[in-house]
């Protein structure tokens, strides 16, 4: 390819005025002629048999047009887990279960008729700590060994015992919500030629395909219409609202709107896992790594969803990006009465980042090695195996990684303005850290077709979750096709209009999306190369296409402009329009069988990041004053969205840090709005520096990786050790609140 002149740029957003002038129709914001309004009746115990649900009286308010329960359902009664029932039938195991359905001319009636319906339950014993192992029920128990060798036949305890420095630590985090801003809201309706249109913040618009399955309908006979959303962050992954809506609208013939309140949506939605994990790391005096040991206890909550996959993907990086010769680990996920987990930025990487980074400062400490010169003699390098014996398929850019941000902070260190007096004390955390992208067997479509003006429309079924994904599909497309971003118009997330490239999430979309729009983009380019080949009589390897000119590399007055291509290329019967594809193999490493298909990430981020605090030993008050942040991002697409989400992204790491914490008794969340449950807010937010390196070698177009996750597995950790140097002991949960800190302190109890 010749020079990049779209790919690495930052573009206006075509979205940015709309967002920024609040004119952006979000989920909640659509309105139809003659809409109901739909209402979710949800457990208020948990967990209990349902012994009977009376809802005559709400019947018999004016205005109510239905109540629905699970009898009422025409076809399976599960969205996306065949263990999660749609409406609870006659078990609730979560608080937010939900049990009926309400169609009311306005919310206020809506609200009425829920408040109305009695609901009989017999309470039952519940389970609620998931670290009582004696009667738990274990959903997954991942295990796995690591050697030289490949071989399973050591002992590692002995191995551990005879290395000259042995660290032990039990660390544990919290349960954490998605806390997206724009609570789940939505709209359905059955037009004239019997479509069930579905309206709705989602991750995945194949969701359509579960609906049908709810409605007992043919999937096509279902179309799943996305709007821009407004967070989600794997908290939209789940089809429930896409098919209370459906339901109602079927059942009413009225077009029907709901909306969740915060208060509803932390109730009822997914969690990240909270975990125990216990660690044990040696090292030899000469500065490096023996063995690591490592048993995970994950929270499943309610439901097993996919905690297994979730505490699968945990146990991957749970050594972080370091070359331990010889490594044991267990993984295991508990079901309990608690809110059920699921995915969240991140995949269980966050957690795990906490723990083995605060080891390799306990480890650094007791050989008295520089923490930074610890981890370089010991950072992965390409080949080299993960836990679960997965070699690092790409380089590894660590060294230059710890070098920049080292670099930051000892000239920041020197600083001698930024010293601060009693009771504060500051510390600096340097942390390394793994993440991943892509699943074995990912796969994608993405359309592109270009009219007689050399617009070119482009349709990708991904969903823009605010990250940027329609500009970045943009860009790769008038990279490979030569035409400028303002002839692009892009089409994401219909179900019955664009193709299907699988839910966005696990920073895949840039790999699959944009890997399948790059495809459709060099199958046209090369047509119109090879027409214009012809009309300017020269090899189409001697051509490039810029602004929409075709033109000779060597002479680039020979040229000829893009439309009278395109009408030659009709002349001739030339199809312009073009479905790109991707789709990834199976792992092929040694051992994976004993994982399937998501034993491991396709690819591997690594990266850098600092943090500076200030702690005030009396209060326990911890301030974040300076960050610095940095990854191998492969090839920037877009560089300021590549910053977006270095800084949102670990930002929200902060706060899983620092202050996020569901707090749950007996099922029920005690922290159910904002004011009680806390993030970070622009007052939080420290000074700030980014360090972008582009190795070239990640698996999207242009050679970019999935970069929507990884940072937000680093910022935890960075504050949790930047805490624990600053207090001289080590933190061991998160968050880090005052308290917390004060019986580190040893000043509380």
């Amino acid at each position: 390819m010749p020079q990049l002149d779209y790919i690495g740029t930052s573009p206006t957003k075509s979205d940015a005025v709309v967002k920024a002038v609040g004119d952006t129709i979000y989920g909640d914001d659509f309105r139809l002629p003659g809409e109901l309004y739909g209402k979710v009746v949800r457990a208020e115990i948990t967990p209990a048999r349902i012994k009977k649900i009376d809802v005559k009286k709400a019947l018999s308010i004016p205005g109510v047009h239905c109540v629905l329960t699970a009898k009422d359902i025409p076809g399976q009664n599960a969205g996306r887990y065949p263990d999660f029932p749609l409406l609870a039938n006659e078990i609730v195991l979560d608080i937010g279960d939900p049990i009926a359905l309400i169609a009311a001319e306005n919310r206020d009636l809506a609200e009425e008729a829920a408040k109305s319906i009695k609901i009989t339950y017999e309470k039952l014993s519940g389970s609620y700590d998931f670290r009582d192992l004696k009667n738990a029920e274990i959903v997954c128990d991942w295990k796995t060994l690591k050697s030289p060798n490949n071989s399973q036949k050591f002992d590692i305890d002995k191995i551990i015992q005879n290395a000259d420095v042995v660290i032990e630590n039990t660390y544990t985090s919290s349960c954490v919500d998605h806390a997206f801003i724009e609570p789940e809201g939505g709209m359905a309706w059955v037009d004239e030629s019997g479509l069930v249109n579905i309206r709705v913040p989602t991750q995945g618009i194949e969701n359509y395909k579960n609906v049908a399955s709810v409605l007992g309908l043919p999937a096509s006979k279902v179309r799943y219409d996305c709007p821009m959303l407004g967070g989600a962050f794997g908290g939209k992954e789940h089809p429930q609202l896409g098919a209370f809506l459906a339901l109602l609208s079927i059942e009413t013939g009225r077009p029907v709107r709901m909306a969740y309140t915060r208060e509803e949506t932390i109730n009822s939605g997914s969690k990240k896992h909270p975990f125990e994990m216990k660690y044990i790391s040696a090292a030899n005096k000469d500065g490096m790594l023996v063995a690591i040991d490592v048993d995970i206890i994950g929270d499943a909550g309610a439901y097993v969803t996919n905690s297994k996959g979730l505490l699968l993907g945990a146990l991957v990086v749970s050594g972080g990006p370091y070359n331990y010769p010889y490594a044991r680990g267990r993984a295991r996920a508990i079901l309990t009465n608690n809110p059920f987990t699921e995915a969240m930025r991140g995949v269980g990487a966050n957690q795990v980042c906490f723990a083995y980074e605060s080891q390799m400062d306990e480890l650094a400490i007791k050989l008295k090695i520089d923490p930074t010169e610890f981890r370089l003699r010991n950072t992965i390098k390409k080949g080299e195996t993960l836990m679960q014996n997965q070699p690092v398929p790409g380089r590894v850019m660590l060294p230059e990684l710890f070098e920049s941000v080292a670099k930051k902070v000892r000239k920041r260190k020197n600083n001698k303005e930024s010293r601060v007096s009693s009771p504060w004390v500051k510390g600096f955390g340097i942390i390394g850290n793994i993440g991943g992208y892509g699943r074995p067997l990912n796969a994608g479509d993405a359309f592109l077709s270009i009219d007689d003006d050399g617009s070119v429309q482009l349709r990708a079924g991904a969903s823009d979750v605010g990250a940027g994904q329609t500009q970045t599909y943009c860009q790769i497309a008038s990279e490979a096709l030569g035409i400028p971003l303002s002839d692009i118009s892009p089409i994401l997330s219909d179900s019955h209009i664009t193709p299907l490239a699988g839910i966005t999430a696990g920073s895949r979309q840039t790999m699959v999306s944009g890997g399948a729009t790059f495809d459709a983009g060099m199958q046209l380019r090369g047509r119109l190369l090879e027409v214009a080949s012809e009309l300017l009589e020269v090899s189409k390897e001697d051509l490039n296409i810029r602004d929409s000119i075709i033109s000779v590399i060597s002479s680039p007055k020979k040229s000829v402009k893009l439309t009278e291509v395109i009408k030659k290329c009709k002349e001739e019967n030339v199809p312009l329009h073009a479905t790109g594809n991707v789709k990834f193999g199976k792992h092929e490493y040694e051992g994976n069988e004993i994982y399937g298909a998501g034993g491991g990430w396709l690819d591997y981020v690594f990266g850098v990041h600092a943090a500076e605090v200030k702690v005030n030993k009396e209060t326990g008050e911890v301030i974040v004053l300076n960050y610095w942040s940095g990854h191998d991002v492969g090839q920037a697409i877009n560089s300021q969205h590549v910053e977006g989400q270095f800084e949102g992204g670990t930002m929200m790491g902060i706060g899983h840090g620092l202050m996020e914490e569901i707090l749950v008794k007996d099922g029920k969340v005690l922290t159910e709005h904002f004011e009680s449950y806390l993030i970070p807010t622009a007052s939080e937010t420290p000074e700030w520096e980014n360090i972008i390196l582009e190795s070239g070698e990640g698996l999207g177009p242009y050679g970019a990786k999935g970069i929507g996750e990884p940072p937000c597995t680093a910022g935890a950790a960075a504050v949790a050790c930047a805490v624990s140097d600053a207090i001289g002991k080590r933190i061991k949960q998160i968050p880090v609140t005052p308290g917390h800190v004060l019986e580190v302190l040893g000043k509380i109890k």
